[in-house]
C-alpha cells in the first residue's frame, strides 16, 4: 500500500489519499495519473510506501523575495 499527498505552495494539503499498488513503479504511475487527472502536476507532492519509505517527492518551487 502507498499514499500520495499533494500540497499547495503554502504547505496546506490539497489531496491526501491511499494508492493501491504492488510496487514502487506502479505506485509512481498511479500517482502521476492522479496528479494529471486533478491537474496537480505543478504542486508539491510526495508518494510514500506504507512503511514510511519515500518513493517520490516534488518540493515547493522557490518564491521570489519581495522587497
Amino acid at each position: 500500500m502507498y499514499h500520495i499527498t499533494v500540497f499547495d505552495q503554502e504547505g496546506s494539503k490539497l489531496f491526501d489519499e491511499p494508492i493501491s499498488a504492488t510496487n514502487d513503479p506502479e505506485a509512481k504511475e498511479k500517482g502521476h495519473a492522479i496528479l494529471k487527472e486533478r491537474e496537480y502536476q505543478q504542486y508539491p507532492y510526495r508518494i510514500v510506501h506504507a512503511s514510511g519509505r519515500l518513493v517520490e517527492f516534488q518540493s515547493h518551487k522557490g518564491k521570489a523575495a519581495s522587497a
